[in-house]
């Protein structure tokens, strides 16, 4: 395997220095411009140090939702200007080949994505969910999230269908449940003041009322103060995580789709953001490859602003993917694996084919002296 060499670490560390200072402009552009939205609704007591850990929530957030746009735009800039500057000539003139280049920029870019994941896990989901719960006692809100943050109130698991209407520290208060025959016909019926989970593995239901029913009909019914009851499922089966699957860490999306397959609940959207995990950082490494190819192109002028207008488009391109394999995921129009990774397969395509024709044409022998 080779070293690198003093032009890898080069290629690598200049554009990984444009990659931070890219970054940093991209994400402080948003901020100021989600400030600026929201800055009517920051009043309060100690709304000062509110807004302050707001932002700083955001900025995690915001941060790894730009990261591969700003990636992107660093490739292009990095190698614009090397060719600016004559170094691309000058390493042209020592016998190497673009693909050296190439190839320590996308490596390096490889390294920041492999981080930027680990700190999505570590750092970025947990500061999302605060960010959303802080925008959302603000007072001014886009739309209305309750309904879409409360607790899951309806489960079905076998012959099984809860109604849990809401959540106490050691069960649930205000239940009902429901027993079905194979022919899904209601069976029994038991309404509950409170359901709280013993540790001995049972669940102990008070201020009962049972109903049984024959046909549809009605049979009996009957009162008890307490009742206690077997089911499939724990406390901890029933406590389904709410908010967006983005807001969830790789270990709670696995374990939450499992749960929602277990309870009948949809799971397209969690399946769909778990491939997503992937796909969506490391997109732009292939998106990066693009940039490149196009910054390398044969007579080009106006290197800077143009790399600048190519990385836009190619992060246009980029984000218009995710959006529409995304919508066609989550609508069943194709399974969550191939709809996450589509994307990023057509932009690996794209970039491998990129460039190839000019440089198969501008080709040309290199004394072996120099090489």
């Amino acid at each position: 395997m080779r070293k690198p060499s003093i032009f890898d670490w080069y290629f690598g560390s200049t554009f990984a220095k444009t990659a931070v200072a890219t970054l940093s402009g991209v994400l402080a552009v948003v901020l100021v411009v989600d400030f600026a939205d929201r800055a009517y609704s920051f009043t309060g007591e100690g709304w000062l140090l509110n807004v302050i850990r707001l932002y700083v929530n955001l900025a995690a957030d915001f941060g790894y939702q730009v990261t591969p746009g700003a990636l992107v735009l660093a490739a292009g800039l990095t190698t614009s200007a090397v060719r600016v500057q004559g170094e691309l000539t000058a390493y042209y003139s020592l016998g190497n080949r673009p693909g050296r280049m190439i190839a320590s920029i996308l490596t390096s870019c490889a390294l920041i994505v492999t981080g930027i994941v680990l700190v999505n896990e570590w750092v970025v989901v947990g500061a999302a969910s605060r960010a959303e719960e802080m925008k959302r006692n603000f007072g001014r809100k886009p739309g209305d999230f309750r309904a879409y943050l409360e607790q899951q109130r309806w489960f079905r698991s076998g012959s099984w269908v809860y109604n849990l209407r809401q959540a106490s520290d050691s069960g649930f208060e205000g239940v009902s449940l429901y027993r079905l025959d194979p022919d899904f016909r209601l069976v029994q019926r038991i309404d509950a003041g409170t359901m709280e989970w013993d540790p001995a593995g049972r669940w102990r239901l008070s201020d009962v009322t049972v109903s049984d029913f024959d046909q549809g009909e009605r049979s009996h019914a009957e009162r008890l103060p307490t009742l206690e009851l077997e089911l499939p499922e724990g406390l901890g089966d029933l406590r389904i995580k709410t908010g967006k699957p983005r807001q969830m860490s790789l270990v709670q999306l696995y374990h939450q789709i499992l749960l929602r397959q277990r309870l009948g609940l949809a799971d397209l959207e969690f399946r769909h953001e778990l491939y997503n995990r992937l796909s969506y950082p490391f997109a732009s490494v292939p998106g990066a490859l693009i940039a490149i190819r196009l910054a390398l192109r044969k007579n080009r002028s106006g290197h800077v602003a143009i790399s600048i207008a190519e990385a836009l488009g190619v992060t246009l391109v980029m984000f218009s993917l995710w959006t529409a394999f995304r919508a066609i995921g989550i609508s069943g129009g194709l399974p969550p694996a191939p709809a996450a990774m589509a994307p990023l397969v057509i932009l690996i395509a794209v970039g491998s084919v990129a460039g190839i024709p000019e440089f198969l044409l501008t080709r040309r022998r290199v004394p072996t002296t120099l090489v």
